[in-house]
């Protein structure tokens, strides 16, 4: 079973966020070294980020944020701004290389104005 996440962002986590993530958490000689490879699933409705052929982050289709009381219903104590319009439905592995995915959807949330949530 992946570990989820979910990130509440004023900005869609897409593509372009995830790729920024990389750079951000990768240093330059680790980019070199690793092949790092960010693919589009089932025409967007997920994108998948893969290290060394092994999956570290999947990340669902944004959609917009539910309503407050959704949130609560859902989601219990979590802290979601006001301005984080859209929510990001997100997995990584257990494994290892699951912490890796867990800083690269860290770094695409706060790229796109907010903040992601562990949920187990």
């Amino acid at each position: 079973m992946p570990r989820s996440s979910v990130a509440f962002t004023r900005e869609p986590v897409d593509i372009e966020a995830l790729a920024g993530a990389v750079s951000t958490v990768l240093t330059p000689e680790e980019l070199a070294a690793t092949p790092v490879e960010i693919r589009p699933l089932d025409d967007g409705a997920a994108a998948q980020v893969l290290m060394l052929d092994r999956v570290v982050l999947t990340v669902l289709r944004p959609r917009l944020t539910p309503s407050p009381a959704e949130l609560a219903r859902v989601y219990g104590a979590i802290e979601v701004a006001p301005e984080a319009r859209w929510s990001t439905d997100c997995f990584t592995t257990w494994e290892p290389e699951g912490v890796i995915g867990v800083r690269l959807l860290e770094a695409a949330a706060a790229a796109r104005g907010g903040v992601a949530a562990h949920l187990g």
